[in-house]
């Protein structure tokens, strides 16, 4: 619970922070003490969780749990106003977190350098009271749901896409879940922004609309979009009384292959566990490999190892490349630096 949440009352400085949205019927004082005691996790940072997390901040929204496993590059810059050109190499939990501490000191902000899947999706939204979607891949928006569905957590989903996008508001046991309507649907077969772009006005639309909804479930007022009605499946792998069978198998991928960064080839690497990495250490042992260190934070270290290859790894563990243009090197690499360097175990990486 954040200091501000212990009080009962508005100071009289929340209260000219809030004056505008105060003084809305909908809302007004006693739906400000909701916002305030309330606690709300953002899947995801890119452009969707870049926009969500601000307006929850400004909104304050008292409990804020950021997660994302990425670092800031060039292109996000065009959608993702939370960064900047000097946010570059850096981890998208930690720019975001000062920056929305600065925004609102009053809400209590968790940075979580993470890779959501089936192993830790549960642990990454206990607590909290919604959870609103930043991602851009379905296999992890799969685990999201399975979890927000055994934890009873409302899951507001969004996505953007090109000139479109979507929002549907997920109540456990009430609504039609994600795998209701959107089930076993293939990333690889689906567009990505890389490849066919994103407007970054759409994702404004579909951000806005999401935290209205998240809003609207923070204050206890009943979801209102409801332009397209979807049955609840009672045959749903998921959420249904009479499942058809087992859920959809998510697949989980040491080595992934993400949209490519200035021309070349990404991947990342994450580990099972969150390894709690000793970044001092790391730092030391780049520094005795010889490899050029270009940005050092708490939760994430920068450096290239040669002309050709940008490298970030994450306190959690995670790594990204750019400009290895193979699997098999980037896990070697992976292997040199963390499990040969570092002395951390297999058996928590698998």
């Amino acid at each position: 619970m954040s200091a501000s949440s212990a009080k009962k009352e508005l100071s009289e400085e929340e209260l000219e922070f809030y004056s505008r949205q105060i003084v809305l019927k909908d809302l007004g004082y006693k739906g400000q003490l909701k916002l305030r005691d309330a606690k709300a996790c953002v899947m995801g940072l890119g452009g969707l969780g870049c926009n969500v997390a601000t307006t929850l901040t400004a909104m304050g929204v008292g409990y804020l749990r950021l997660v994302d496993r990425d670092v800031v590059e060039l292109s996000n810059l065009q959608r993702q106003h939370l960064y900047s050109v000097d946010s570059i190499g850096f981890p998208k939990v930690e720019v975001a977190t000062k920056k929305l501490g600065a925004l609102n000191p009053n809400v209590e902000i968790e940075p979580l350098p993470l890779s959501l899947d089936m192993d830790n999706a549960e642990d990454m939204i206990r607590g909290m009271d919604v959870v609103v979607d930043g991602l851009d891949r379905m296999e992890p928006r799969y685990a999201l749901n399975r979890a927000c569905i055994k934890l009873k957590t409302p899951y507001v989903f969004g996505s953007a896409i090109m000139t479109f996008g979507n929002v549907s508001t997920i109540i456990p046991g009430k609504t039609p879940c994600l795998e209701c309507f959107y089930g076993n649907l293939n990333d690889e077969k689906l567009p990505t922004c890389a490849v066919v772009g994103v407007h970054p006005s759409v994702i404004g639309v579909v951000a806005s609309v999401e935290v209205a909804e998240a809003i609207r479930i923070l204050t206890g007022v009943e979801p209102r979009l409801d332009e397209i009605q979807v049955s609840r499946l009672e045959t749903c792998p998921v959420c249904g009384s009479k499942p058809r069978g087992p859920p959809t198998p998510i697949r989980r991928e040491l080595v992934e292959e993400i949209c490519g960064r200035g021309g070349k080839r990404t991947f990342v690497v994450t580990p099972r566990e969150n390894l709690r990495l000793n970044m001092a250490n790391l730092k030391k042992l780049l520094e005795k490999k010889g490899f050029k260190i270009k940005i050092r934070t708490d939760l994430g270290t920068t450096f290239s190892p040669n002309h050709k290859v940008t490298v970030s790894i994450l306190k959690s563990g995670i790594m990204i490349t750019e400009g290895i243009n193979v699997k098999e090197k980037a896990l070697k690499l992976y292997n040199d630096v963390l499990i040969e360097g570092l002395g951390v175990s297999w058996s928590r990486i698998k």
